[in-house]
């Protein structure tokens, strides 16, 4: 890659939301997931990579609501552990007994998940910023 596009790239990853950052990141798995399941091949050289992937993710997700200072509401975070430990068993059991019809709701998960998180990200890039209160005392 050059290094314009580099230094690009880099810069609009700084520039997103975590909640954007997550969802291009569940997106991302998903769409390994349709590329195994488009070209299925069940040996485990083929399947490890992109499961593997979404499993590492979901890890991360799921050890993110487990912490004690998570900012999820309490439901919130137990639904998402209850989602984290599902997804991340069922990569598991498709890696041990593959069946790619088992892919289609590992991609539903991703690509749902992904959906809502792009939503609040795009309704908190459009809210109105809230107003500083020494601002206004300096504009009067």
């Amino acid at each position: 890659m050059q290094p314009g596009i580099q230094a690009y790239a880099k810069t609009q990853t700084l520039a997103i939301s975590q909640r954007e950052l997550e969802a291009r990141a569940l997106l991302k798995a998903a769409a390994k997931l349709q590329a195994l399941k488009e070209n299925w091949d069940p040996s485990v050289c083929v399947i490890e990579e992109p499961l593997s992937n979404n499993r590492k993710l979901w890890t991360i997700f799921l050890a993110s609501a487990a912490e004690e200072d998570c900012p999820l509401p309490p439901e919130l975070r137990k639904n998402m552990i209850g989602l984290g430990r599902f997804v991340i068993n069922q990569c598991m059991r498709i890696l041990f007994e593959p069946d790619v019809k088992k892919l289609d709701l590992l991609i539903e998960i991703n690509q749902n998940i992904a959906a809502g998180l792009m939503a609040k990200a795009q309704a908190e890039a459009q809210a109105p910023a809230p107003m500083q209160p020494m601002a206004v005392a300096a504009n009067y």
